[in-house]
């Protein structure tokens, strides 16, 4: 052995690499079958009990090699559905807590809208009014003054009152011009509010049409599950009969149900993505309007 070794021109330690290569390929070749037969064996598919466990288990290792392919293809085709709708749930109850908040949010910036302008334009009215106020009490008290002149037939009296007033009315012509426009002005902004809250308003209904497709959608959903549960039911009682031919049938039966399980679940999650597109139609609204 040892003069071939030296014939050949191998050393010993070279041979002991590789008898170790091959010993580790081998080793990593047969881990990865048993790693693929594992996963196969324990592929998800449709939750199962204990029990229904160990029948669908005692199936595959009675069954020839064809019939236990095309069973685990079956049996992992409902698992990718039931993933499927386990997902678009998920996805549901995310955008719809999402949703929900931001209707809550959109219907308070809605009632306040122009808010702020609307508090600016009541304070200038209630300063316009105090700034003049001195100026019509001056006129009211030289009115009555005149009237009291009048009364007694006091002429030079009433000719002083008199002018005294003729002086004042213009400049209190103009304060209550003044004082007109500025409350003309707040009623106005007023009325433009509740306009463009009706508007507003009238865009956020705009989801409530979706939401009643929504409402149908889950009942759909609900037989949906209702008809996968009767299919489940009727896949656990072949397996425990062990008829290959009828679980292989029963499972793809319950594919169906778990695929149109989780289409009706994507069609929810499709109508809350309108939803929110008419919310982010408002909330685009409300921006411009603040600029």
């Amino acid at each position: 052995m040892s003069n071939m070794s030296d014939r050949y021109g191998i050393r010993p330690n070279l041979r002991a690499n590789v008898w170790t290569r091959m010993s580790l390929g081998l080793i990593i070749m047969f881990s990865m079958s048993v790693i693929y037969y594992s996963s196969t064996v324990n592929a998800a598919g449709p939750e199962l009990g204990v029990t229904a466990q160990k029948a669908w288990e005692t199936v595959l290792g009675k069954a020839d090699s064809q019939t236990k392919l095309s069973l685990q293809r079956a049996y992992e085709n409902v698992g990718n559905w039931t993933t499927q709708e386990q997902t678009w749930e998920q996805k549901i109850k995310t955008l719809h807590t999402a949703n929900t908040k931001d209707l809550e949010q959109l219907r308070m910036e809605i009632r306040q809208t122009d808010d702020a302008k609307i508090a600016g334009l009541i304070e200038k009215v209630k300063q316009t009014q105090t700034r003049y106020e001195p100026l019509f009490a001056l006129y009211s008290s030289v009115n009555k003054q005149l009237a009291a002149a009048k009364a007694i037939n006091n002429k030079e009296w009433s000719a002083a009152i008199r002018t005294q007033a003729e002086t004042l009315k213009p400049v209190v012509q103009l304060a209550r011009e003044d004082l007109r426009l500025k409350k003309k002005e707040l009623a106005e902004a007023r009325n433009r509010k509740s306009t463009e809250v009706k508007r507003l308003r009238t865009i956020l209904a705009g989801a409530d049409q979706v939401k009643k497709q929504i409402q149908t959608g889950k009942k759909q959903a609900s037989l949906s599950k209702e008809r996968y549960s009767n299919a489940l039911q009727q896949f656990k009682q072949n397996t425990k009969q062990g008829h290959s031919s009828r679980i292989l049938s029963s499972l793809n039966s319950l594919a169906a149900a778990a695929e149109k399980w989780a289409g009706s679940k994507q069609h929810i999650y499709t109508l809350e993505q309108k939803v929110s597109a008419t919310y982010a139609k408002v909330r685009q609204e409300l921006t411009k309007r603040a600029k």
